[in-house]
């Protein structure tokens, strides 16, 4: 199986080298890889201090770290210095210069040379993976070294390829990790009966990220007039799929319905795409808003205040449901607003167990999103029912970001 491994990794190498000519993101990747020595190399000589390293492989995955994270540079552990690195350039762009860390890097792709020389020059205290990561041969050069790694927020299902015949090498390299800090009981379950026993359920620590978010302050003074004049739906994180089930439903809504728009992409030319959509609504974009403008769509086109327009809207409506990638359901849920998304989020355990307390809604169609914005309308009581099935579900699922770091902080210790 490492020889299938290697020969995957060979594959992405080359991945990577051709597809850089035919795709942005790719060239991204390919060239923020490039100088990851000199990066280290230069990190380590202004950095001297017990390095953590978190490995994140993606935005969404950076999020699930971040209370950690924010919890680390809170606390300032005696000489500890972090260092964050991504696979992806979503996440690497988006989070090249966060404040609360030393250092954010590239992660090479796995060749056994590349895992060699990373953990030779980043000479980590402790390593950090989140959810899914399992690279074989930085986690085989970590147990070598005799180094320490946690997986934090790690989550497993039945029919999961770790837990197959074929899975067996995989899930010798889970077993090097020295902790598993896992979101559910069953992930503790398939693990332990894989005689991985190293284990704590902590819930999935991206309850405590909303939550510090819901007690920040968001104030929107330029959507004044808007939100004073009907109920607000707001589509975080949409596709042109939801966006499509947006045209129809504000159509047969008519002035009931005040629309705040949020795309997944906001490139000037979706951004036109949306409101060519729209024609026939009144659209302003958020950034041209003031408080006496009441337009039947607010249309996004900045990044970074989804979060907050959360809890001025009396509903949200998720993008990534139609694909099997359904973008963050906590972040509008914290405030106590019913959530709709699309049919496919099997992979998401916070969505099933919404649906069944009729927290969130599944959507197939127009029509689905339809009776349930009716359902909203017509009775304000259900939004007060709705809001106490939260608080309850958020307070018994906070907390484990402290569990996470005083294991840390053990380390330390010695």
């Amino acid at each position: 199986m490492s020889a299938l491994y290697n020969f995957f990794i060979f594959l992405l190498k080359w991945y990577f080298k051709i597809g850089r000519h035919f795709s942005p993101k790719l060239k991204l990747g390919y060239d923020g890889r490039l100088h990851w020595k000199q990066y280290l190399s230069e990190f380590k000589k202004n950095n001297p201090g017990k390095l953590i390293w978190f490995h994140c492989a993606s935005l969404g995955e950076f999020e699930m770290a971040r209370p950690v994270l924010d919890k680390l540079y809170e606390k300032k552990l005696e000489n500890s210095t972090i260092l964050i690195s991504f696979f992806s350039p979503s996440g690497y762009e988006q989070r090249k210069k966060y404040d609360k860390v030393q250092g954010v890097v590239y992660l090479p792709l796995d060749t056994k040379s590349n895992a060699r020389e990373f953990i030779e020059l980043a000479n980590p205290y402790l390593a950090v993976f989140v959810k899914y990561e399992f690279w074989q041969n930085i986690l085989r050069e970590l147990e070598k070294k005799k180094i320490n790694a946690l997986l934090i927020n790690g989550l497993f299902r039945p029919g999961q390829w770790f837990f197959k015949p074929i899975g067996k090498e995989i899930r010798t390299v889970l077993a090097t990790f020295d902790h598993i800090f896992l979101q559910n009981n069953l992930s503790q379950k398939l693990l332990q009966d894989a005689g991985i026993h190293q284990t704590t359920v902590t819930g999935d620590i991206r309850f405590d990220r909303v939550l510090a978010i819901k007690n920040e302050k968001h104030e929107f003074p330029e959507l004044k007039a808007f939100l004073n004049s009907g109920f607000v739906l707001i589509a975080g994180s949409s596709w042109p799929i939801e966006e499509s089930l947006l045209k129809k439903v504000s159509h047969k809504l008519g002035k009931k319905l005040k629309l705040i728009l949020v795309p997944h992409d906001v490139s000037q030319a979706h951004l036109n795409s949306v409101e060519s959509l729209f024609k026939g609504s009144s659209v302003y974009r958020f950034s041209k808003m003031n408080e006496d403008r009441n337009p039947d769509v607010v249309l996004v086109d900045s990044i970074g205040i989804l979060s907050g327009l959360y809890s001025v809207s009396h509903m949200a409506f998720i993008g990534g449901g139609f694909t099997g990638a359904l973008h963050n359901i906590l972040e509008p849920a914290v405030y106590g607003i019913p959530v709709a998304f699309g049919s496919i989020y099997n992979k998401f355990p916070e969505a099933e167990y919404f649906i069944r307390n009729e927290i969130a809604y599944s959507i197939n169609s127009s029509e689905d999103l339809l009776n349930v914005l009716n359902k909203f309308i017509s009775n304000p009581e259900l939004a007060e029912s709705v809001k106490n099935k939260v608080q309850k579900v958020f307070k018994a699922n906070a907390g484990g970001t402290d569990q996470i770091y005083h294991k840390i902080k053990g380390y330390y210790s010695f």
